[in-house]
């Protein structure tokens, strides 16, 4: 057993607690390694992101995914993406995860010898003043961010 056959399902499981209701899933969803994930929802006949596109981002597709790989080239190439692109554009920056990632890494020694629960609040404190901020700095910028209504994440029984 490799780590892929641990780390995708529970990816896979994340993902669904992110987006536990049909309307919360994305049309689109970058990540670094959606052709291995796309592999393992088809061999689980999971078919809860069927509607979902899963490129790869611009940095790993050219870096890490070999032009061989045929499979990954038609499903997974970011500029396949038209919403991604605007003529030689890219639309959106999918390399912020690993944008994200260093940012989290700054963290790191105020969280290593911390307990489960104070590590999951700051972590969750951190990441809420982060987004508050990027959004601010998004309209400042005269963008116009657009985040996931609460209903639609969490509908209420009386919906």
């Amino acid at each position: 057993m490799n780590v892929l056959d641990i780390a995708l399902p529970v990816q896979q499981d994340h993902l669904k607690s992110v987006f536990p209701t049909p309307p919360s899933i994305p049309e689109i969803f970058v990540y670094d390694n959606n052709c291995q994930l796309r592999k393992h929802l088809i061999a689980t006949g999971d078919t809860y992101f069927a509607c979902t596109g899963l490129p790869v981002d611009v940095f790993h597709f050219k870096a890490k995914h070999r032009i061989t790989d045929t499979e990954c080239q038609q499903y997974c190439n970011p500029a396949a993406f038209p919403d991604l692109v605007d003529g030689d554009q890219w639309r959106v920056n999918t390399s912020i995860c690993e944008e994200t990632n260093a940012w989290f890494g700054g963290f790191a020694s105020m969280v290593r010898e911390m307990e489960a629960t104070r590590y999951s609040f700051f972590l969750d404190e951190m990441i809420k003043r982060r987004n508050r901020f990027t959004v601010k700095q998004l309209e400042r910028r005269g963008h116009h961010p657009w985040t996931i209504p609460i209903e639609v994440l969490f509908p209420s029984e009386r919906m």
